[in-house]
């Protein structure tokens, strides 16, 4: 399976229908296109899919401080590559599934994990919880 079919399985109940991916960082987050030619920003850690447009207004989204620092992972990938090396081909570097559920992005919860199965658990981890207001009780619905 493609990553742009993992993508259109995983993250497919927002509505998107993804074409193309752009780019991929460090951390799994993916720019990429839908059939319309709109772009978008999937961030798996933070369990979101973000619209960002035209191109011209994905520039302008992705040129500020905030963005660049979620793109590149900052501090935590320089964590990550130093104690794990650069990661296999297909796999990024995240926060462990535990950590990133409770919030905790910080050196200690730091894993490598395939990139297709970081977009499926986020993209189910999102859904199910995709009209809890923050901080609420979740009790998480796992399948295989």
């Amino acid at each position: 399976m493609t990553l742009v079919e993992v993508v259109n399985e995983a993250w497919g109940w927002t509505g998107l229908t993804a074409r193309r991916i752009i780019a991929e960082s460090s951390m799994g987050h993916l720019v990429l296109t839908d059939t319309e030619d709109r772009l978008f920003y999937l961030d798996p850690d933070g369990m979101a899919l973000i619209p960002l447009g035209t191109e011209a207004e994905a520039q302008a989204h992705l040129a500020s401080e905030e963005a660049k620092e979620l793109w590149s992972g900052g501090a935590l990938v320089t964590e990550a590559r130093k104690r794990f090396g650069e990661p296999p081909e297909g796999s990024v570097f995240t926060i462990k599934p535990h950590a990133m559920i409770e919030g905790r992005y910080e050196p200690e919860s730091l894993c490598v994990m395939p990139l297709d199965e970081l977009i499926r658990f986020t993209g189910d981890v999102a859904q199910q919880i995709k009209d809890l207001p923050d901080g609420s009780p979740i009790q998480l619905e796992v399948t295989d």
